[in-house]
């Protein structure tokens, strides 16, 4: 008995210690969650009177993010955004499509071809840094200058890391490239290759040599020097000299080494410019024997020598400079002569942090050029259909003219009740096009459906025929085939219920067919020799009166039961004769026709209306 109780007394001690325990854990959670639940709430009240404080001072902006709450508001923003995504997308393929017709000026490709460069362009832009919309303008430079199209891509790649290493634009890359590959014969790679080595032993920009040193090769390739050559004397001379000095006095050493008086002069102080076989010696060999011919000499002693060579000032200078530093000159020449890989070397110095960015938004410029691509034959295709219809409104014009008219008649009494109670001008405003074909629509019926449609026909008739000189001759032409038949069968049918089979038997031996050549040539003549409704020809002389086209027009009711009628509305008279030579049209102008042909239709309609 004894052990149970103290078994008892120790479970409740060990409850009150646990119970204790977790009393005390709790409040030091309770503690820490309370204190972190103030800060949120602190923090949670100074936000909102941060917001608050911003809604009051900045106007627009409680409304701005009470719209940003509208998931409504963010759909049509996004389709907004999207919107004008799809107008720069479709601006930047348009853009490339004239960079390249701009190539393709003096490329003269078809359009396969044209787009298969696009597409090694863009290849060629998506792993350079250079902006991708000067990849066309670099291309153009390059094969404007006579190169090929093969030759030209291969040396896009090189111009683009040549403007990139030589912190210069692509087109003055270009030019400068191309220039140097035309006078000099060299490769683009060999081309970059010494124009790089110039600036790193010289003392010039890239855009300065590629500026000047152009304009000096041909002149030194015309003495018989080397690209290289001459470009290791150009860096030597920039080390002394400006960019624009160099040039000057580089181009006078090479014009002097070129007159064949100062060449003898030269050799009358014992310098050779060129060999006994007349080949040029190498520049380092002549520039050595001028040194020894100068040295030892005064100042005034070398200027009265240079005097007797006839050299103007800028080869004197050049000369001179040259023969100071010849260490300078050798290390140049030999250094240019050395230059391969100059280019990658200069194109991998010339990384920057952002390289890897700008080459990420040409690949993004590549896909937005895709998708406006893509989109560009759309809106040409309604580009055209637009252009198509400024260039036909009289035409267009006649058609709806001729339907407002079939119109207007279909529903004169709404027009009148319209017009009586002031419905269009007070109360709806101005119809639309949507309301007149409902009212087309509502009114429909057989006769009505006749009536639109032969007011279309007539409107577009008038317009063609007054329109056109072919048109108007074959309708005549085709009308006159149409009298031809008309009266032979006429005479045949007279014949057989005149029991005259003689007459008969004559008709059918002489019935005449009509032959297409017969009337493609009827046309032709009568295209050549047809007058518009002035009643004069082309060749200026009078129209002979004719039988106007609207002589007559007849309605008749034919009954076929006391429910039901139907009317026939006959537009022979209409075509019957229809010709511009009429003297009941002749001197009329297009407004007065129209007029009196919609007098004439009405006329027609009136009588079947009082038929029904």
């Amino acid at each position: 008995m004894a052990n149970g109780v103290s078994k008892l007394q120790l479970l409740i001690d060990l409850r009150n210690r646990l119970g204790a325990g977790l009393n005390s854990a709790r409040q030091q959670v309770e503690r820490a969650t309370g204190g972190m639940q103030r800060r949120l709430d602190a923090f949670s009240n100074s936000n909102s009177r941060l917001f608050s404080a911003i809604e009051d001072r900045v106007p627009g902006v409680s409304g701005a993010l009470g719209m940003l709450a509208n998931p409504y508001v963010l759909i049509t923003a996004a389709v907004l955004a999207a919107g004008m995504a799809m107008v720069k997308f479709t601006g930047m393929a348009n853009d490339w499509r004239v960079g390249l017709a701009e190539v393709n000026v003096t490329a003269g490709m078809t359009q396969t071809e044209l787009d298969g460069l696009s597409t090694k362009l863009l290849e060629i832009g998506g792993r350079n840094v250079a902006p991708l919309e000067e990849v066309p303008k670099a291309f153009n430079r390059i094969i404007s200058a006579g190169l090929d199209v093969n030759t030209s891509l291969q040396a896009l790649e090189p111009t683009l890391r040549a403007a990139k290493a030589g912190f210069a634009d692509v087109e003055t890359t270009a030019m400068a490239a191309v220039s140097v590959m035309n006078s000099s014969g060299r490769g683009v790679n060999e081309v970059y290759d010494v124009l790089f080595q110039t600036v790193k032993d010289g003392n010039a920009k890239f855009k300065d040599i590629a500026q000047y040193l152009p304009k000096i090769i041909p002149v030194a390739r015309n003495v018989g020097f080397a690209l290289d050559e001459t470009a290791g004397a150009y860096a030597s001379l920039t080390t002394k000299l400006s960019a624009e000095a160099s040039s000057t006095a580089l181009e006078g050493i090479m014009r002097s080494f070129s007159d064949k008086d100062r060449v003898k002069a030269f050799k009358g102080i014992g310098v050779n410019i060129f060999d006994k076989k007349g080949m040029s010696r190498s520049l380092i060999d002549i520039m050595s024997d001028l040194e020894k011919e100068m040295s030892g000499l005064t100042d005034k002693q070398r200027m009265l020598k240079f005097g007797k060579l006839g050299l103007d000032q800028a080869a004197v200078l050049g000369l001179s400079t040259l023969i100071q530093d010849m260490p300078n000159l050798k290390s140049s020449i030999d250094a240019t002569v050395n230059s391969q890989g100059a280019l990658n070397k200069a194109y991998a110095d010339a990384a920057t942090p952002f390289d890897d960015f700008k080459q990420v938004l040409n690949l993004i410029k590549i896909e937005a050029i895709g998708i406006g691509a893509a989109i560009l034959p759309v809106l040409s295709a309604i580009g055209k259909g637009v252009l198509f219809l400024v260039q036909n409104l009289d035409i267009i014009g006649g058609v709806l003219g001729g339907l407002a008219i079939a119109w207007s008649i279909m529903n004169a009494k709404l027009l009148l009740y319209a017009a009586i109670n002031g419905i269009l001008a007070v109360k709806t405003g101005i119809a639309t096009a949507a309301q007149w074909a409902f009212n087309i629509a509502a009114s429909a019926n057989p006769i009505g459906l006749i009536v639109l449609a032969i007011g279309a026909l007539i409107g577009g008739l008038v317009v063609a025929y007054n329109k056109f000189d072919k048109f108007r001759a074959i309708m005549q032409v085709v009308w006159e085939v149409i009298k031809e038949m008309a009266t032979q069968i006429g005479g045949l049918l007279k014949d057989i219920f005149t029991l005259n089979f003689k007459g008969l038997k004559e008709g059918l031996s002489n019935f005449k067919m009509p032959d297409m050549a017969e009337i493609q040539q009827r046309i032709k003549l009568k295209t050549e020799t047809s007058g518009d409704f002035t009643g004069v020809n082309k060749d200026g002389t009078p129209v002979k009166p004719g039988v106007s086209p609207i002589a007559v027009a007849d309605a008749k009711s034919i009954g076929s039961g006391s429910q039901t009628k139907s009317v026939t509305i006959n537009i022979d008279s209409f075509v019957k004769g229809f010709s511009p030579t009429s003297q009941s049209i002749n001197g009329m102008n297009k407004d007065e026709l129209e007029r009196w042909m919609t007098e004439m239709f009405m006329r027609v309609v009136r009588s079947a209306e009082t038929a029904m």
